[in-house]
């Protein structure tokens, strides 16, 4: 038996957008989702179109379909999964937990258009589907994080309640079969009356109001958890720094704008503020050195570096490093708990060789100078406190060239130096050769710019080459994104970056340029931080927020110039993600774009991002709109029109209704040619004064008794209990339809008295 078509259009619409869910909650991880799931969504569209017009699959059938369906998902699952082992990096527990997990959505949009597919469904068929759309819908809510994944799953709930309340009402009049060989529960009396129609609709959306209603109140009620937010696996998909997902370029999805701070710096010169850092100042936090399969790791310590700072024999005392030099406060909040350490200093960090390091914690017994490593690098010498803020100071001084750290002494032949030359991916050397030979045609190196042995650039030509490819990543149509897609993922990321992708964030173009510095001999590594800050509430006062999160290049520009004792090197710090967005992510994309944006935007501030501070206010902002006197005559208009509308109903239902009789199709006739009884007529009175009325006119006078004929028909079965028989009621149909056509002829008369 064919459900009625307000049912079968709630059940396909449940299923259509719970594959809509799987297919944009999954796209990020399988770009080939959408397409399973358009495919799915078309043949539902074509059963829908078929069921009750031509003889659908037999359950044995519909079962071999599904089997075949089944089989093809497993040998894609397979693949799917020999390609995350067979990753050069392999691949990480949460990646393949969540590849594990997601692998189910296609799956279970797949086998839903063969279980619609049955000729026969029957009850267990419909909570089978009805479980796959769940699970489904489910799914995509762990996975997807923005407004649209919201929008999704909130119409698949909405046409859930819908179709679960008509498959209710349907199963219990007994439209749906029960499971074969057990035994129906009995229909419902009057509960297939309610098939035609719409019906289920209303009280669903009446439930789903009170729902709403006392989940909106306890969710403002509720604290806030303090414990970390479930990830699921899921790659990084906001700008923040933390360096093991940053240092792994094989994320994909979008980044979302993150504006929590960071940490808070406190600059001032001379016991004056400083107010002139600018948004292009960096903050160092760490630096990678091993680059395999498309992951950063820390490596082994670089080279050592001379003159380097001591460490302090006794109470720190600040180094002396000339003109122009400040102290910089730095405050980080709860460093463990925000899964960073507090290692940032202002870039490029300087010292002054023979004296302390220019770092020190800030204690209650006194500054505590950090410990020096001989690669130049700095370390908190007490382990930050957990829960609570780490602060620390920095003697800092700007360089008249902001991307140059300190001259020191390195020894070309060092062995540390070998793995900042390592390029594990040989089509970069390709690419960066290209960049330099067309330095060389364009005169800004000269011919003979290879060292005669090594084949590769000489040193003194090391920093010019290092500024040209930074400018050729900034400027030469690569375009910055927040939006990571790894379409070739058989490939290096790296490599797909430099000839196909040509778009990514900081942290690509930062490793491409690394590798590119390595190709052509110049020591290079990745370093994490932030870039820029903003004015705080007093002058001097910056703050420093996770959206400002960055990645950059160092080379080692290896005997950079001459110096007293021989030539000495130089650090430089190298930044080639060009200024200018996508398109795509700027704010002025469009309103679609703008759009989505606002929406993702409300989502974040009122459920991602929602602090104990923010619920304070949404409830005195509720209390305060509540108690307005224009609000409160509103409600009381708004509750006062519901309760008179409530009572008028009841007094309508409480008044008897007069059950439709046989007469009464008489009296519709007449009545649209102008004919009404009286106030009093009995049907016999108002039957003869028609007939009566109708002799008058010719046209009419054939059919002037049928009125009375109807009138005693009336009463025999009304008062006398006589059924009327077969060919007397077609007697009198015939009767009533001659009426009707000599009525049509005749001008309308005036009421019968």
């Amino acid at each position: 038996m064919r459900p009625d078509p307000a049912f079968r259009l709630s059940v396909y619409l449940t299923m259509g957008l719970s594959c809509l869910c799987v297919a944009y909650a999954e796209y990020d991880l399988f770009p080939e989702v959408p397409y399973i799931a358009a495919a799915a969504v078309a043949v539902m569209a074509w059963l829908y179109r078929l069921e009750g017009r031509v003889e659908l699959l037999s359950i044995p059938e519909a079962n071999r379909v599904g089997l075949i369906v089944g089989l093809a998902n497993l040998g894609w699952a397979g693949f799917r999964v020999a390609g995350e082992l067979n990753k050069p990096s392999g691949p990480g527990a949460g990646e393949l937990q969540m590849v594990l997990v997601a692998l189910f959505g296609p799956l279970l949009v797949t086998l839903m258009p063969a279980k619609l597919a049955r000729k026969e469904k029957h009850v267990g068929d419909y909570w089978a589907l009805y479980g796959m759309s769940l699970v489904s819908a489910g799914l995509s809510g762990a996975m997807a994080e923005d407004a649209g994944g919201v929008v999704l799953i909130g119409l698949y709930a909405a046409a859930a309640v819908w179709s679960l309340s008509l498959f209710h009402l349907r199963r219990a009049g007994g439209e749906v079969p029960p499971v074969p060989n057990r035994t129906a529960p009995p229909p419902v009396a009057g509960a297939a009356s309610a098939a035609p129609g719409r019906a289920g609709v209303r009280p669903a959306a009446v439930l789903a109001a009170l729902a709403a209603a006392a989940a909106v109140p306890v969710y403002l009620l509720t604290p806030r958890s303090p414990g970390e937010k479930l990830e699921f696996g899921r790659p990084r998909t906001e700008v923040g720094y933390e360096p093991d997902k940053m240092a792994n370029l094989n994320q994909t999805g979008t980044l979302r704008v993150n504006p929590a701070v960071a940490f808070e710096v406190e600059a001032d010169t001379a016991g004056a503020p400083k107010t002139d850092l600018g948004p292009e100042q960096r903050w160092r936090g760490q630096v990678r050195r091993q680059y395999l399969g498309g992951e950063w790791r820390p490596g082994d310590a670089g080279p050592a570096l001379a003159p380097f700072p001591r460490a302090p024999a006794g109470p720190w005392v600040p180094p002396r490093l000339g003109p122009g030099e400040c102290r910089l406060t730095f405050s980080v909040p709860d460093p463990g708990r925000a899964r960073q350490r507090g290692e940032f200093l202002a870039d490029p960090v300087g010292w002054a060789g023979g004296e302390d390091v220019p770092v020190a914690t800030l204690t209650p017994e006194g500054p505590e100078g950090w410990d020096a490593v001989y690669d130049g690098r700095f370390f908190p010498h007490l382990t930050p406190t957990p829960g609570e803020p780490h602060r620390y100071t920095q003697v800092w001084r700007p360089e008249p060239d902001a991307d140059l750290g300190p001259a020191v002494l390195v020894d070309p032949n060092d062995p540390r130096l070998r793995q900042l030359t390592h390029n594990p991916v040989p089509r970069v050397k390709e690419y960066a050769d290209r960049v330099v030979d067309g330095m060389v045609r364009a005169g800004q190196l000269p011919a003979d710019y290879r060292d005669p042995f090594t084949r590769l650039p000489a040193r003194r030509h090391h920093d010019a080459i290092a500024r040209a490819l930074t400018g050729h990543l900034s400027g030469s149509g690569f375009r910055y994104t927040l939006t990571l897609k790894r379409d070739r993922k058989e490939m290096d990321p790296v490599e797909e970056f430099l000839f196909h992708a040509k778009a990514g964030h900081c942290e690509r173009f930062a490793a491409a340029l690394v590798l590119m510095l390595r190709s052509q001999g110049i020591p290079a590594q990745l370093a994490l931080g932030f870039k820029g800050c903003e004015p705080a509430d007093a002058p001097g006062r910056y703050v420093v927020r996770q959206e400002h999160a960055h990645a950059w290049a160092e080379a080692l520009i290896v005997e950079f110039e001459p110096g007293p004792r021989g030539p000495v090197s130089r650090w430089r710090s190298l930044d080639p993600s060009p200024t200018a967005t996508d398109p795509a992510d700027a704010a002025g994309g469009g309103w679609a774009a703008d759009t989505r944006a606002w929406l993702n935007g409300v989502f974040k501030e009122l459920f991602v991002d929602y602090s104990q501070e923010q619920r304070r206010r949404a409830l005195a902002a509720a209390a305060g709109f509540a108690t307005r006197w224009d609000v409160l005559a509103g409600a009381g208009l708004v509750v006062g029109g519901l309760v008179a509308w409530r009572l008028r109903r009841r007094a309508a239902a409480a008044e008897p209704r007069r059950a439709p009789t046989l007469f009464d199709r008489v009296l519709a006739v007449l009545a649209r040619h102008g004919f009404a009884p009286q106030p009093g007529d009995t049907p016999r009175e108002f039957a003869a004064a028609v007939g009566a009325a109708l002799r008058r006119d010719a046209r009419t006078a054939a059919v002037a008794g049928v009125p009375g004929e109807w009138a005693e028909a009336f009463y025999e079965s009304r008062f006398g209990g006589r059924p009327l028989a077969p060919a007397r009621a077609a007697a009198l149909d015939a009767g009533l339809a001659d009426l009707t056509r000599a009525l049509a002829g005749r001008p309308v008369a005036g009421p019968v008295g």
